[in-house]
């Protein structure tokens, strides 16, 4: 479940990123917003990697 949710994340960061050239006003924003979503995922898909094994 950790997986899927990370996978998500991760998923919702990268779209979140690209979409940020979108709004050059609040583009560093949306780009800190979007690395952390990034980071979250890749740290649940990590916590959840030894369950998938």
């Amino acid at each position: 479940m950790l997986g899927a949710a990370g996978v998500l994340g991760v998923m919702a960061g990268m779209a979140s990123a690209f979409l940020a050239r979108w709004l050059p006003a609040r583009a560093e924003a949306v780009q800190t917003a979007a690395g952390i979503m990034l980071l979250a995922g890749f740290a649940l898909v990590g916590w959840a990697l030894p369950v998938m094994m």
